[in-house]
């Protein structure tokens, strides 16, 4: 086990992180607040596959909304409702 801070994190993340896949790294942050990254399963697109079949199910849905023409264009951000309403 190896113990860092966030800042050391944010430093070196791909050194931490390619530990992390053989021994548990501990992250401390606000004084006293600790968090583990651990080593774990490998997680392929196989492993997810319903929740990336229910993504681009979506993803299809609003590329239909948006070829029917079923969409509201925000033209002024700071004014978001003067668009909707």
């Amino acid at each position: 086990m190896i113990a860092i801070s966030t800042t050391e994190l944010r430093r070196n993340l791909r050194k931490y992180l390619e530990m992390a896949t053989r021994e548990k790294v501990v992250v401390r942050f606000n004084k006293s607040e600790t968090v583990e990254i651990v080593p774990g399963k490998k997680v392929t697109v196989k492993d997810n596959d319903s929740d990336n079949t229910r993504l681009l199910e979506v993803l299809k849905r609003g590329e239909e909304d948006i070829a029917a023409g079923r969409f509201t264009e925000i033209k002024d951000p700071k004014n978001i409702w003067a668009s909707i309403l």
